[in-house]
């Protein structure tokens, strides 16, 4: 019985720091992120952040095979 106890206080104590540890301290606070700006590619239609996008006649793709694929349609 002694031995349960133990073992009880013991993860406990270990829960117990590790939600402590977790928990931010004063000064820690880092700046909130800006959404960045969602683009549609024109070929598949996935959503993905505009800094990932390529950019060709004003419109956007979300890779290079994509782009390729559309001129290839459009030739």
């Amino acid at each position: 019985m002694t031995k349960i106890l133990i073992l009880v206080v013991l993860l406990l104590v270990v829960w117990w720091i590790w939600r402590h540890a977790r928990s931010p301290r004063p000064g820690d606070e880092t700046t909130p992120r800006v959404a960045e700006k969602m683009v549609q590619c024109v070929h598949c239609g996935v959503n993905q952040p505009l800094s990932e996008s390529i950019i060709s006649e004003g419109r956007y793709y979300c890779s290079p095979a994509h782009l390729r694929d559309a001129r290839i349609k459009n030739e």
